[in-house]
């Protein structure tokens, strides 16, 4: 005969784990990724409104600066054209300065001697000087027509027929075509 075995233990189906972790609940977690998703997308929208105010200051600054730029140039170009020689002279002229003549200079020696160089003059007004006028345009010559007559029915190269007292065709005279004046340009900083 053999040996009883000894019983097993019997366990239950359900035995009540005491070491489980309890489960988090789920709503407040879904309310914790739903608040920073709306919380990325107020920072997202707040970040490109500021983004888009800086683009608008931006295009701001450098337009006031290219309009700076602009005065600068045509200030730089008046300042040019001031000091021009012509310009110096006439302005010379208006506050009623005369050219010097003949220069006279003194020069003083060790000992404290004068000596005059030169032959020193009296300044005298020099003739006065127009101002440049500008040119006016010319007038242009207008073709006239011309009547003539009688036609004679021949056609010409343009088609048009042409008059003849005398049996023989006349031929047109060439009209030189006025020329299409240019027109002035004004842009900021001056003309160019």
């Amino acid at each position: 005969m053999t040996a009883p075995t000894p019983p097993r233990p019997v366990r239950p189906h359900h035995q009540p784990l005491l070491h489980r972790p309890a489960h988090a609940p789920r709503v407040p977690f879904a309310l914790l990724v739903v608040g920073l998703i709306v919380g990325g997308m107020c920072l997202l929208l707040v970040l490109n409104t500021a983004s888009a105010a800086n683009e608008l200051r931006r295009h701001d600054i450098a337009a006031r600066d290219a309009q700076v730029a602009d005065n600068v140039q045509q200030l730089n170009n008046e300042v040019a054209a001031s000091a021009a020689p012509a310009n110096l002279a006439n302005a010379a002229i208006a506050l009623g300065m005369v050219p010097a003549g003949n220069p006279g200079f003194l020069r003083v020696g060790a000992n404290g001697k004068v000596t005059v160089l030169g032959s020193p003059g009296q300044a005298t007004a020099p003739p006065q000087v127009a101002p440049p006028s500008t040119p006016k345009p010319k007038p242009t010559a207008k073709p006239t027509p011309t009547r003539t007559p009688k036609s004679t029915g021949k056609a010409t190269p343009t088609g048009k027929a042409t008059a003849s007292t005398s049996g023989s065709p006349t031929k047109p005279t060439p009209t030189k075509p006025t020329p299409t004046p240019t027109p002035t340009v004004s842009l900021p900083g001056g003309p160019r």
